[in-house]
């Protein structure tokens, strides 16, 4: 049996477990459904950290390792939010999705060619390091504004049916506190994808001596993207947005840097 195909059905496995874990009922004092649920998310990251250190270190192609790379930071994200936050925990069933989303994703770039070499190369100039890891987080921040965009949008649906506003109002937090948490992750994607792009392009003047990286698909994707963001941003500080506006401006901007990271490559 081949080792990558083994770590992939372990993941998976893994991953499926989470899954079922996550419809366990947790109140905010189930100390032991909470740890239980914890306890597999731990695996998960454990999993998911082998996984990334098998790719980084066995020369397979760059985007199944970004791929890991995102799996691996939303994961330790959301755990370390969980942890200080029972918000996010209410907020689980959002997130199964979109680790799906990723996790299809590394599947599909495995099944792509693989490159000679171990790609550990990657993080040998400073400005890279700050590049990827920043675009990283950019894309968890904006991952994790979408899932509270939709939690507000589910919720404020719910508002006009009565019958489901008490089994919603137990899962999902209120929606002013959801919609706080949407925009101050919007804030910390902007910061995190304007430092990307600022270390993209010191990176291209010391590489490679010119600006071609502004050029690139994914330079301009990103580019546009914190444009809409900054503008989401403004016009809901000035003048106020709805959910229903807030929420389909962060759909649009989940697509395009998926698109960005996969999308093109993939079809490429």
């Amino acid at each position: 049996m081949n080792i990558d195909f083994f770590i992939n059905t372990l993941s998976l496995l893994s991953f499926l477990v989470f899954t079922l874990t996550s419809f366990i009922y947790i109140e905010k004092s189930s100390y032991l459904n909470k740890t239980i649920y914890l306890v597999n998310l731990v695996f998960l990251i454990l999993i998911s950290s082998f996984h990334c250190y098998f790719e980084l270190y066995n020369g397979l192609n760059k985007l199944s390792i970004i791929a890991s790379l995102l799996i691996l930071i939303l994961l330790c994200l959301f755990f370390v939010l969980s942890i200080f936050s029972y918000k996010f925990i209410r907020l689980r069933l959002f997130f199964i999705p979109f680790f799906l989303i990723l996790i299809v994703f590394r599947f599909l770039s495995d099944l792509s060619d693989n490159t000679v070499g171990s790609q550990v190369y990657l993080f040998q100039n400073n400005f890279l390091i700050v590049h990827i890891i920043t675009s990283l987080l950019s894309y968890s921040m904006l991952t994790i504004s979408a899932i509270t965009s939709i939690s507000v949008f589910v919720k404020e649906k719910a508002l006009k049916k009565i019958k489901y506003i008490k089994n919603l109002s137990t899962l999902l937090p209120s929606i002013y506190e959801t919609e706080n948490l949407t925009i101050n992750f919007l804030y910390l994607t902007s910061i995190f994808l304007l430092i990307s792009l600022i270390s993209g392009i010191f990176y291209s003047l010391d590489e490679y001596n010119n600006l071609l990286f502004l050029y690139d698909y994914k330079s301009v994707l990103s580019i546009f993207i914190l444009i809409l963001v900054g503008l989401l941003l403004i016009v809901r500080g000035f003048w106020g947005l709805t959910g229903k506006i807030t929420f389909k401006t962060i759909l649009i901007c989940y697509v395009f840097l998926n698109l960005s990271y996969f999308g093109i490559k993939l079809i490429s």
